[in-house]
């Protein structure tokens, strides 16, 4: 058995994927009979993309520049991302211009290869050289001659690519393919993936469905599903792998979850990544402690449908895979991807990461309720913690409350501070339009963010959406939705729900006040661009040696 495992294009060429990375280790673990290759086509994506667009084959244009002005651009903003060194070179205003032009880069080359990918999936002619150019990223997979690919699918942007990617290699080879990832595993009913067109077509047009070229779904945890896939000899065997879902002559079959024991886990296998070619001067690797949200009770909020359960892995053995890790890859910098980390477990963690003797840096995500004092704050920041990104949402208590956030607007204030009194770099998340929010709340908001500016280094502010299979979208009257919009059921890569409200703005007029506010978002401390491009703040923050554990 040759098994291939794809990171689907495209997310931000600044870190390694986690999921293969952990599956491909599980599998050498447990089927030490089935080579696994992984491929991170999405990085592929872009050093592509970055040799074609400076040769002049690929050909694009940002702002009010040429095409070799763009690539000249481009390629000093590679360059400067790819070697920053914020000790010896501090100044954030460069480092703004430069991720800001590559951020540019991303949003409009992204959307016209996914409005090609499209194109080229209902049959419709595309320039030759996008045709080559999807056709390159495929060609070493198949050159490995795999009998099973998996394509991981993190985001609903990527569903897009991995439907072209499959279907271009179902015309080449029978090899079967298997989908899974965060965003299969959050859908209400992943099968529709199967079942629903995957695109709008034209009356003369043939309705494509991902089924053609997908032959299963893993939505949840991928380790023992695809340990068992892999050792599937016929059709009956497919009963017995977890969580799948695959046709049965022409029957859809959905197999019960299962849940692998976490602290069984092999340390994940980067061996397989350029490490060397992220966007970023050293690799920032990721891993994770837990599985699921120890909260999970956030009413807008699906992201635990990931794991059936919450569950964590010791302490003793989170720390051995930090040193295991940092020896084998010569890494010093790593992000927890954890929903978070509370504040007894993380006091723990920090600990024996000190006794450990472990000099790293590292972020990770958190709750900011009371627990989070001032001398929390320093341990964890003495253990090398130099980011932590914390869901705030909204300065509005009413919302909070209605959002199931368990937190109080002003302990959120307290622990804020304490943060940064330590010497941690706080990243806000912040949310506009919580159905029923009144434009005073809002304004709450922006004046809590004015307020608390030298305690929030960077900011990710976006605009509220209803998500299937959350507790809003289960309950909407108890939220103040009059009404749902009828799922698009022609296509699956648009899939938003609308919806109407009975009290607070109108999503018109959400929108307004976010685009609005723009200006404002920038005048945060450090560079903007610190929301989108995580891996750079934790960068930033690890070269501040000159303000670890002081009191600012």
């Amino acid at each position: 058995m040759k098994l291939a495992l794809i990171a689907t294009p495209h997310t931000h060429p600044t870190c390694p994927p986690l999921g293969p990375a952990v599956l491909s280790a599980y599998l050498q673990k447990t089927l030490p009979t089935v080579t696994v290759s992984v491929f991170d086509l999405s990085l592929e994506y872009y050093l592509s993309s970055f040799g074609k667009i400076k040769e002049g084959t690929l050909g694009i244009r940002l702002y009010n520049w040429d095409e070799k002005t763009t690539a000249h651009h481009l390629e000093q903003a590679i360059s400067f991302l790819k070697n920053w060194q914020p000790k010896s070179h501090p100044d954030l205003k460069e480092y703004h211009y430069r991720a800001t032009i590559f951020l540019t880069f991303e949003n409009i080359f992204n959307a016209f290869m996914a409005e090609m990918a499209e194109k080229a999936l209902l049959g419709q002619s595309i320039p030759p050289k996008i045709e080559s150019f999807f056709a390159g990223l495929i060609q070493p997979v198949l050159a490995v001659g795999p009998d099973l690919i998996g394509f991981s699918i993190l985001y609903q942007q990527q569903v897009v690519f991995a439907a072209l990617l499959a279907q271009m290699i179902k015309k080449r080879s029978d090899v079967k393919i298997v989908v899974g990832g965060a965003n299969i595993s959050v859908m209400v009913a992943p099968e529709t993936l199967l079942t629903t067109p995957l695109l709008s077509a034209k009356a003369d047009t043939p309705q494509i469905f991902c089924k053609d070229f997908f032959d299963y779904l893993i939505p949840g945890e991928g380790e023992l599903g695809l340990s068992h896939l892999c050792q599937a000899e016929d059709v009956a065997d497919l009963a017995t792998v977890p969580n799948l879902i695959y046709f049965r002559k022409d029957e859809l079959q959905i197999n019960p979850p299962a849940l692998v024991e976490i602290d069984t886990l092999p340390y994940p296998d980067f061996s397989h990544f350029k490490l060397d070619a992220y966007l970023t001067p050293e690799p920032v690797l990721p891993l994770m402690t837990s599985r699921g949200c120890p909260w999970g009770k956030c009413t807008f909020c699906t992201h635990h449908h990931t794991s059936l359960r919450y569950r964590t892995r010791r302490i003793e053995a989170c720390v051995a895979e930090i040193k295991f890790l940092q020896s084998q890859y010569g890494s010093s910098l790593f992000y927890f991807y954890d929903e978070m980390i509370p504040p007894q477990r993380f006091k723990k963690l920090a600990g024996q990461i000190i006794e450990a003797g472990l000099v790293i840096h590292y972020g990770a995500y958190a709750k900011p309720v009371k627990q989070f004092d001032i001398s929390l704050c320093r341990l964890i920041q003495s253990s090398g913690c130099r980011v932590l990104q914390w869901g705030v949402e909204s300065a509005s208590q009413r919302i909070l409350t209605l959002m199931s956030k368990g937190t109080d607007i002003h302990v959120v204030k307290d622990v804020l501070g304490n943060s940064t009194r330590a010497g941690i770099n706080n990243l806000v998340f912040i949310l506009f339009g919580f159905p029923s929010e009144t434009e005073e709340e809002l304004q709450q908001t922006l004046t809590f963010i004015d307020c608390n500016r030298e305690n929030i280094q960077a900011l990710s502010a976006g605009t509220f959406v209803l998500t299937e299979g959350s507790q809003i979208h289960r309950e909407p009257e108890k939220f103040f939705i009059s009404r749902i919009g009828e799922k698009n059921k022609t296509s699956i890569l648009h899939s938003a729900l609308e919806y109407d409200i009975s009290q607070g703005m109108t999503v018109k007029e959400v929108w307004q006040h976010f685009n609005d506010n723009q200006k404002f978002f920038g005048k945060i401390p450090l560079s903007r661009r610190f929301g989108t491009y995580r891996e750079h703040l934790l960068i930033y923050g690890a070269s501040q040696s000159g303000r670890e554990g002081q009191e600012r």
